[in-house]
């Protein structure tokens, strides 16, 4: 949707988006600063492009905010030194005037140079500096959220072309992913409310609540409140970890979406638009700090962020009901590693009752306090 009417049009600027989900979601309120920018005496808006992974690209499918969409194939095409290469071709073919790196890595940078885009703005990480016209010093993990550290590199860039910065908090309260198209899958509008539970994650071990807990929560859950709770994520990581001792039996587990209260293992067989109705669809998301976590959040589900090796202050869920817990009387964590190394695992203290005591408070929040025995 290209900027016209009375205004000039502004420069063309480019957005390397991050490679993984939660950070592609937490990226998006630097889209709606840079859309908002002022540039010239008319007040003339950026032409605005993102360049992002072909399995994030549904997110920005119909996005109003975007003139172009590139896609970055990270494991194909792009993949590789000839993919360096290629992929600073494609970036060099947007014929953008500024482009704002997500990524944190050496090769966001040399891809950047190498597309001699004029004003390439990112952090000073990775020993890439010398590829950077503004290289701003990172503020560190947990050193304000990870949101306004990309806003603050879309504000650097809009000065150094001459603009004025939409403003930071407008660019947070407005929506996140308004080109996104869900999909309900069938089943999902029928029956008793759906809760998804998202398990498993890509980092490590040490950023999972363990499978015993998990098994605890689900089982009180649809006792309590008689709900089917989807489980998605990522299967592969959703195992017990050494020496874990079962958790309490567990309700059926069916693998489609009718039917009444029980769990409905959804993990690994849905397209990113299908998980996107089944969290738009849900009265609440409790799960790691993940991708699924952002996702629910943005699209304005009542989301509870469950953290132990990660920062909150540094990626808590974004959006207009969430919470987050935490184990307490840990000072290791946040450790940021991807398995634990202590005696005691610090997300074993979190118990099933905190859990869930969190997901009522925050639906309750919401307008949408769930009652026991009832579906």
């Amino acid at each position: 949707m290209s900027p016209g009417g009375e205004h000039d049009p502004g420069p063309r600027i480019l957005v390397l988006a991050p490679n993984w989900l939660g950070d592609v979601v937490m990226a998006t309120p630097m889209l709606n600063l840079l859309r908002s920018s002022v540039f010239g005496a008319r007040a003339g808006r950026a032409r605005l492009a993102l360049a992002v992974r072909r399995r994030w690209s549904p997110l920005f499918s119909r996005d109003p905010r975007l003139d172009e969409l590139l896609m970055v194939e990270r494991t194909g095409r792009h993949s590789g030194v000839r993919g360096l290469v290629r992929l600073a071709s494609d970036l060099h073919g947007m014929n953008a005037g500024g482009i704002v790196l997500g990524p944190p890595s050496w090769r966001a940078g040399a891809a950047a140079w190498l597309a001699r885009i004029p004003q390439r703005v990112g952090y000073r990480t990775d020993a890439r500096g010398m590829f950077l016209n503004a290289g701003l010093d990172f503020p560190g993990r947990g050193r304000g959220h990870f949101s306004r550290q990309l806003l603050a590199l879309g504000e650097e860039l809009v000065r150094r072309l001459g603009g004025r910065p939409g403003s930071q908090e407008e660019a947070l309260a407005a929506p996140m992913l308004p080109g996104l198209v869900p999909e309900d899958p069938p089943g999902l509008k029928e029956g008793p409310p759906v809760w998804v539970m998202g398990v498993g994650t890509t980092y490590g071990n040490a950023k999972m609540w363990p499978r015993s807990r998990t098994e605890e929560f689900l089982t009180a859950a649809v006792d309590r409140f008689h709900v089917r709770i989807v489980l998605l994520g990522d299967g592969r990581s959703f195992g017990r970890r050494p020496g874990e001792a079962a958790g309490v039996p567990l309700p059926p587990v069916r693998g489609d979406l009718a039917g009444g209260p029980g769990i409905v293992d959804m993990i690994g067989r849905t397209t990113l638009p299908q998980v996107a109705g089944i969290l738009g669809g849900a009265r609440v998301f409790v799960g790691n700090d993940s991708g699924l976590m952002h996702l629910a959040a943005a699209l304005g589900t009542p989301t509870v962020g469950i953290f132990g090796s990660s920062d909150p202050h540094w990626t808590a869920p974004l959006g207009p009901w969430t919470q987050v817990v935490a184990p307490e009387g840990f000072p290791c964590s946040p450790c940021f590693r991807p398995t634990c190394n202590q005696p005691r695992f610090c997300l074993d203290a979190l118990t099933a009752d905190r859990v869930l005591s969190a997901a009522c408070d925050v639906m309750a929040a919401a307008g949408d306090s769930p009652v026991e025995g009832k579906a």
